[in-house]
C-alpha cells in the first residue's frame, strides 16, 4: 500500500523541510542505491577581457563548463508496530480500528526521522553492523560559516545570503532552518533597532500551517522557520527549488505473516536527500 500522498499531510509544522519539498512536488525517482547528478560551473576567464576580438580574427579556442559529479546513498527506514486481536476488536470509542491508530503513529515517527536525517545524515556505506544512511543537507551545502571565536550579528546573516548571491542564486524559495535557542537570538537582534541591514516581516504563516518570518536582505529575502530537529547551534540557509527528495522505494505499508492471534505491518521508506547546486546554500555553525 503506498503511503506517499498520506506522508506529505502528516505533522506538517513538525516537519517543515520535509512537508515544504513535497509540497513543492520536489520529488524524483531513484534507480540505484547510489544518487548522481552532475553539478555544473560556468567556464570563468581569468580576465573579463579574454572575451574580445579583433575585426576578422580567428574563432577562440573551446571553453566548456565545468562539471562535477555528486552523490548520496539511498537509506532504508523502517517502523513496524503489532496489536492483539482482542485490542483490535474492542474499537475503543475515540480511538477506532487500533491497528490503523497505530499506522498511523508510525507514520508520524518516520516522517519526523526523515525530517531528521534530510538535515543532518552522515554518509555511511552500508556494513555488516552498519546500515546505509544518506548525507543531509548540513553536509551538502558548499558554503560554510564558522563562529567557533565570533557571535552571531546581523553581518553574519547578511554574509551569509552574500555568499549565495555571489554565486549567482537568486530564488523566491530560500528557506533558514534553525532551533529554538538560535531563534530566541535572532529575535533578539531583529528587536534591536540599531540593526538596518535586515528587515523582518515577523509572523507569517505558510498555507501549510507553517510560521514563517520574511528577513530582506540586499542579496535577497529568506524565510526564517523554527525546525526542532536543527542542530541546537546552527542554521540552515538553502534555496529550496535547488532540493530534491530521491526515492527508490515510497513510503509504503507490508503487511507481515501472522504466527499467532495479532495483527502485523511495517512502513518502509528508501529514500535520499538531493542538493543540485551546492552553492545554492549556507550553514552557520557553533552560534554560542
Amino acid at each position: 500500500l503506498d503511503l506517499s500522498s498520506e506522508i506529505a499531510l502528516v505533522s506538517p509544522t513538525d516537519t517543515p523541510l520535509t512537508t515544504l519539498l513535497y509540497a513543492m512536488g520536489k520529488t524524483v525517482g531513484a534507480t540505484d542505491i547510489t544518487v548522481s547528478w552532475r553539478e555544473r560551473d560556468l567556464h570563468k576567464p581569468s580576465l573579463i577581457t579574454e572575451n574580445l576580438m579583433l575585426e576578422g580574427a580567428e574563432a577562440p579556442e573551446s571553453v566548456h563548463s565545468t562539471r562535477v559529479m555528486k552523490s548520496n546513498i539511498c537509506q532504508i527506514m523502517s517502523k513496524a508496530t503489532s496489536v492483539s486481536g482482542t485490542l483490535n476488536a474492542l474499537n475503543p470509542h475515540g480511538i477506532g480500528n487500533e491497528f490503523a491508530n497505530e499506522i498511523a503513529d508510525r507514520l508520524l515517527e518516520l516522517k519526523r526521522d526523515m525530517e531528521y536525517f534530510f538535515i543532518s545524515g552522515a554518509k555511511a556505506v552500508e556494513s555488516e553492523s552498519t546500515p546505509r544512511q544518506m548525507d543531509g543537507l548540513m553536509n551538502l551545502v558548499g558554503h560554510s560559516i564558522d563562529l567557533e571565536s565570533g557571535a552571531l550579528t546581523e553581518e553574519v546573516l547578511v554574509d551569509a545570503m552574500e555568499k549565495m548571491w555571489e554565486c549567482g542564486v537568486s530564488s523566491s524559495n530560500i528557506y533558514a532552518f534553525c532551533g529554538a535557542t538560535v531563534k530566541r537570538k535572532i529575535n533578539k537582534l531583529l528587536a534591536d533597532k540599531t540593526n538596518v541591514k535586515i528587515s523582518a516581516e515577523l509572523g507569517q504563516k505558510h498555507p501549510l500551517g507553517i510560521m514563517v518570518d520574511k528577513l530582506v536582505s540586499d542579496f535577497g529575502d529568506f524565510n526564517l522557520v523554527l525546525n526542532r530537529h536543527m542542530p541546537k547551534n546552527a542554521i540552515l540557509i538553502v534555496d529550496l527549488d535547488q532540493v530534491e527528495i530521491a526515492t527508490l522505494r515510497p513510503v509504503f505499508f507490508q503487511e507481515l505473516a501472522k504466527t499467532g492471534d495479532y495483527t502485523k505491518g511495517q512502513i518502509i521508506a528508501e529514500n535520499t536527500i538531493k542538493l543540485l547546486n551546492s552553492k545554492a546554500g549556507v550553514k552557520i555553525t557553533n552560534i554560542k
